[in-house]
């Protein structure tokens, strides 16, 4: 085969924590990420010869990094690091066990023997209704450990090389001193100082091309008219009122361009549109910036083709041709550049890679990338390949931070010849093949869609609080003199608030994120010296709600109940929802209930819950409970693992070995055909809930007819 380009393009981003009111930050992601992923990303190709990379940093991020180099930055993690253990309250001690254990287990808190030592004790799950009773088995010293280890752990392994005395603590392992914690906070304040710098200094060699997003990650499409959402989902539920200001997506643009030349000297060519979210109009208004190139989603590069795309098992296109080619988007006389990212490469470093051992996992990229270029080599004259993601977010998922992967994937890369790892930039000055769009599918990288952000009931009574506080303060201050009260409109409009509303994603921080936006909208009205409206004192997030499944049933089934996988088919066609409820904002925890599946027969209800049994003891005392709403009346089960017990006011039959599974006749919940069903699914432990399916609200379930699979085969 020829030369195939390889572009890599890590974005670099987190929510802007920080209330603009009180100076506080509530969140400590950009903390910990900056001492674990920032700077180590471009650090390990640094003696690459062949390897050049693309970094996108949103300022957002570069803002709240500067902000943690000063010595007066106000947040809460470090507040209670630097109190001195023999000084904690109550309320502290609480905060560390509930917070301070926030990593990954297997990776990050697994090789400090004393941390998990401390995590087990604290106990894999708990209620926050018996912290009292927790405290009592941790002494002073258990506490200044914990303290010390939970930022130890967020150090990436690059800079135990670096710090000498990081090494030192790692080895001591145990009975930290208050002299010890002062490590931690120098070694902190030297390793976030030297990012930016860092940045700029690989970009002036050459290794590395820098782009940046509009300021606060806002969904560009949505804040020039969310009605474009409709274009992918013509039947979706929008906010009574829309949300149609094209300034603000322009400002949003232009004050990120802005920050970028104040921090690096000189403006990108490039941006990466907030979650890949792009729109005719949104790409005119990268042009009217003067921006070379954006990168986007496959999807929606099919979607503006009008192509359904297949692949085969292996996860290959059909027509390679049309994606591994820049494609060029003009209007108005002006030309833009669109790079369409691989999802397949893309989601298998983010999601699957880290599960394999990371030679084969680099070897298997390889293959692919090398698979690709064979297919195309005759179509095509200088393909590019490009893998788009998160740049900090899938690296505590593997081993040793993801070291182990990158060496072995750039030393191959490294002795490939038929792979060129290239910047954006300077592939577009030898690309021959462009493709031309005179039309741009409205859509983001997840579902080529909008759905996340807006439809549901939460999400939109987020875009009606943000569109009446914006419409407040054009009037009150149409000459934008009041820059703290638009700046909290920009913050309020950045896409990370909708991300936790709604069905699609859950954490453990989402009251706080529900507090951070409604906090960004209250301070509108406190920076204009008015009083906030009660209503943005009322949390978004609604408790008791109808949740949809990730997946419809589409056939009925026919299932052994005997608590395993009895073949891979007896649930093909059931309904599907995953289990979303025990992340820790952004970060990927203990999810203990995996996913439920459901689905029917002409006689029978069945249910299956998947289950992460690594962190369920056989000699726990293990409860699930079921609830099942009908419209008639409500069935509450409960099935006990360790006395083999099942109380229920219905008849079921439940098999619990690998997989919980349950069946129970139809004609014993009263229903009929298109009836609704509300059930949740509760794992509890010594009577304390530590899981529920789904997180909040209820999962919502058509009853379906006797002719559902002639009705299905229609559709």
């Amino acid at each position: 085969m020829d030369t195939i380009y390889l572009s890599f393009l890590w974005h670099m981003h987190q929510p802007f924590y920080k209330n603009l009111w009180t100076g506080e930050y509530l969140l400590p992601w950009v903390l910990l990420h900056g001492t674990k992923d920032y700077y180590d990303m471009p650090y390990v190709i640094k003696d690459y010869e062949k390897i050049r990379q693309n970094f996108n940093l949103v300022p957002s991020l570069l803002l709240q990094l500067k902000d943690y180099v000063k010595d007066d930055v106000d947040d809460i993690y470090l507040k209670i690091l630097k109190k001195p253990a023999d000084e904690l309250s109550g309320d502290d001690k609480s905060f560390i066990l509930m917070n301070f254990f926030n990593a990954n287990w297997q990776n990050m808190i697994k090789p400090f023997p004393r941390y998990y030592e401390l995590l087990k004790r604290r106990g894999f799950y708990y209620s926050k209704e018996h912290l009292d009773d927790i405290i009592r088995y941790f002494t002073i010293q258990d506490m200044r450990d914990i303290q010390v280890l939970f930022f130890l752990s967020w150090i990436d392994p690059v800079f135990y090389n670096i710090f000498d005395e990081l090494q030192r603590l790692k080895s001591k392992g145990r009975f930290f001193t208050e002299e010890d914690k002062e490590v931690i906070i120098k070694v902190q304040h030297e390793i976030l100082k030297g990012i930016i710098p860092f940045y700029k200094e690989m970009a002036e060699k050459g290794k590395i091309e820098l782009s940046t997003s509009p300021f606060y990650h806002p969904i560009i499409p949505l804040l020039i008219d969310n009605r474009i959402a409709r274009v992918a989902l013509p039947e979706i539920t929008l906010p009574e009122k829309p949300f149609s200001y094209p300034e603000d997506a322009d400002a949003q643009i232009e004050k990120a361009l802005i920050y970028f030349q104040d921090t690096f000297g000189y403006l990108p060519v490039g941006m990466w549109p907030p979650e890949g979210s792009v729109s005719n109009d949104t790409l005119k208004l990268y042009m009217k910036h003067n921006i070379k190139w954006v990168v986007t989603d496959e999807d929606i590069l099919f979607k503006s083709l009008n192509i359904e795309e297949r692949k085969n098992d292996d996860g290959y296109l059909s027509y390679p041709e049309y994606l591994y080619r820049p494609y060029i988007f003009e209007s108005d006389g002006k030309k833009i550049n669109i790079i369409f990212r691989d999802k397949l490469l893309s989601d298998l470093i983010s999601f699957h890679y880290s599960r394999r051992h990371p030679k084969d996992a680099a070897m298997d990229l390889i293959k692919r990338i090398v698979s690709i270029g064979d297919q195309v080599k005759d179509k095509i004259k200088k393909p590019i390949v490009n893998i788009t993601m998160d740049g900090e977010n899938a690296w505590e998922n593997y081993i040793n931070d993801g070291w182990d992967f990158f060496r072995y994937l750039y030393d191959m890369i490294e002795n490939e010849d038929r792979i060129r790892c290239t910047t954006i930039s300077d592939y577009l000055k030898e690309a021959d093949s462009f493709g031309y769009l005179s039309n741009c599918f409205a859509g983001s990288w997840i579902n080529h869609n909008f759905s996340i952000w807006i439809g549901h009931i939460e999400d939109n009574t987020a875009w009606s609080l943000l569109t009446e506080t914006r419409q407040l303060i054009e009037i009150e201050d149409p000459q934008r003199k009041n820059e703290n009260a638009w700046e909290s409109i920009y913050i309020a409009e950045g896409s990370d608030w909708n991300w936790w509303y709604g069905d699609d994603h859950a954490s453990e921080n989402d009251e706080i994120f529900d507090l951070l936006f409604r906090e960004n909208l209250s301070n509108v009205y406190r920076f204009l010296g008015k009083e906030p409206p009660p209503k943005l004192s009322i949390p978004v997030i609604v408790e008791e709600r109808e949740v949809k499944p990730k997946r419809e049933p589409v056939n009925f089934i026919h299932p052994t109940i005997d608590g395993k996988m009895t073949n891979y088919f007896e649930w093909i066609g059931a309904g599907f929802i995953e289990n979303k409820s025990h992340g820790v904002a952004i970060h990927e925890s203990i999810t203990l209930i995996k996913g439920l599946y459901f689905g029917f027969n002409e006689r029978f209800f069945y249910l299956r819950a998947d289950l992460n049994r690594s962190y369920l003891n056989s000699e726990d005392d293990i409860t699930y409970d079921i609830q099942i709403t009908a419209p008639q009346r409500t069935f509450n089960i409960s099935y006990s693992v360790k006395d083999n017990i099942v109380k229920a006011d219905i008849p079921i039959i439940i098999a619990y070995k690998d997989i919980l599974e349950a069946s129970i006749e139809v004609e014993s919940l009263g229903v009929n055909a298109h009836d609704k069903l509300f059930l949740w699914l509760t794992l509890k432990i010594k009577e304390m809930r530590v899981d529920r399916i789904p997180s909040r609200g209820y999962l919502s379930i058509t009853v379906p007819s006797k002719n559902f699979e002639m009705e299905m085969w229609y559709v």
